[in-house]
């Protein structure tokens, strides 16, 4: 409970919380504290106690992806569509296409906000 970890991170996570909610076994609130870990180490280099954060952070997230997080029809249509071959005659297009005109396709995009 030193709480040096979230002292030491550069993206301002609050590790200690998100530990503490695994132990808890609140594992979604451990996904989403976590959420922005890169798995820098520093939480790591600083903890007296030798613990490993981001691996924890890591194996919360995966569990909350896998068995917690409503599951994406949207996005199982979309793999559905692009294992049937349907985005195969654009991708052939740009394959094909200069560099030049892939950075001018690439700059006139539309952003989602």
């Amino acid at each position: 409970g030193c709480n040096t970890c979230t002292k030491a991170c550069p993206q301002e996570i609050d590790v200690l919380n998100y530990m503490s909610a695994v132990i808890r076994g609140d594992v979604t609130a451990a996904a989403e504290i976590s959420f922005d870990c890169i798995a820098c180490g520093l939480c790591v280099a600083r903890c007296p106690a030798e613990l490993v954060p981001p691996n924890v952070s890591l194996l919360a997230r995966r569990i909350y992806g896998k068995y917690i997080a409503p599951h994406a029809e949207h996005l199982q249509r979309r793999l559905n569509e692009i294992g049937g071959g349907s985005f195969r005659p654009e991708l052939n297009v740009l394959k094909a296409a200069a560099v030049d005109e892939l950075k001018k396709q690439y700059a006139a995009r539309q952003i989602e906000e």
